[in-house]
């Protein structure tokens, strides 16, 4: 599954429990990312909110627009991990648990 030198097996293992996590237990990876989701986008709102109000109360300069991108890169995170959320049921499918866990036990003796 993965391949080339640069990924370390403690990494890899890593990966791939997270991905076996995901198919045993799609209620709880779904729950966690919409967690996670759902504080980017609330961070990424504040951030925003910060920005309008520094930037209409005349106080201008540099760390607006790094304030305001910081943000949006926030949100556009949370909107990654939405997507994310709706097409794992179908990936899920056509993953073969069995390799993965058969990698795993390799990796790991």
């Amino acid at each position: 599954m993965f391949q080339g030198r640069f990924v370390e097996d403690s990494r890899k293992v890593k990966s791939l429990k997270n991905i076996v996590f995901a198919i045993e237990n799609p209620i709880e990876h779904k729950s966690k990312l919409a967690k996670k989701s759902r504080i980017l986008s609330i961070v990424a709102w504040i951030g925003f909110f910060i920005t309008f109000l520094l930037y209409f109360q005349k106080l201008r300069g540099l760390y607006l627009p790094a304030l305001a991108s910081f943000s949006g890169i926030l949100y556009g995170l949370s909107m990654y991990l939405d997507s994310t959320i709706k097409q794992w049921p179908i990936v899920a499918k056509h993953v073969n648990i069995e390799s993965i866990k058969a990698e795993i036990n390799e990796i790991e003796t």
